[in-house]
């Protein structure tokens, strides 16, 4: 099934950390150039998402902290999302949080952080070579402050079956009850973009888990927590019909 959601994480240093306007200049995405998964993002691959979505559109794309979909890890939006050379650069503002106080700002000012991550959907993709993906539109969610990545320039697009233990399952379907509730209590009302984020991770989780997952013993009394997602996404279906429409 194809993916809702990708990541790459690109060796990116932050471009410049304005003590003054108490702002971050970063890249968070480079293109025309072949990554280690043999993708490659076209010149063009953000142009849209970027006018539709970015800060003078919709302002639904995030500045994260290692992609946690959460108020917990929410940085800030972009002020400002343009294209610099092959470079998807962005401008995100201080916010006084605790993540921005604590750990992000020191981190940006001693230039600890030189790698950043996209989370996307591919829109439209082609042959660039023969064996290399052209990523030619991509439906840009957020973009994620990360301390490294094992493998540079790599996407996240599944998860092996053993990675999935009980205890991540159960933390999941948990996280799905929850958004159930917020949806249905209005909790999401004036601003659903990182509701529409999470629920894409969470959707991918899904995709992930029915594909690396093997369905219970004919006897066993274990519960088939695939169907028990595919259940609760049902449900999530139903009760956001045209959230990402």
């Amino acid at each position: 099934m194809k993916a809702v959601l990708e990541r790459k994480i690109f060796n990116l240093k932050t471009l410049d950390v304005d003590t003054k306007t108490r702002s971050v200049k970063v890249a968070i995405a480079e293109l025309e150039s072949v990554d280690r998964d043999n993708d490659i993002f076209s010149s063009t691959a953000f142009d849209k998402t970027i006018k539709e979505r970015g800060p003078h559109g919709t302002n639904e794309i995030w500045h994260m902290a290692d992609h946690g979909y959460s108020l917990t890890s929410a940085l800030s939006k972009f002020s400002e999302l343009y294209k610099e050379g092959k470079y998807i650069v962005g401008i995100s503002p201080y916010r006084d949080t605790k993540l921005w106080r604590d750990t992000i700002w020191p981190l940006y000012e001693a230039g600890d952080i030189n790698q950043h991550s996209v989370g996307f959907r591919t829109v439209k993709s082609g042959q660039y070579s023969e064996n290399v993906r052209e990523i030619t539109e991509a439906a840009l969610w957020e973009g994620s402050a990360v301390l490294w990545g094992a493998n540079p320039f790599t996407p996240t697009l599944g998860v092996t079956k053993s990675v999935f233990t009980s205890e991540q399952i159960e933390s999941e379907i948990k996280r799905f009850d929850m958004l159930i509730k917020g949806i249905k209590s209005g909790h999401f009302d004036e601003d659903n973009s990182l509701l529409q984020l999470e629920l894409k991770r969470l959707q991918q989780f899904t995709i992930d888990l029915s594909s690396n997952t093997t369905q219970p013993e004919e006897k066993s009394t274990e519960p088939d927590s695939v169907q028990v997602l595919i259940d609760i996404q049902t449900e999530l279906k139903h009760t956001i019909t045209g959230l990402f429409n």
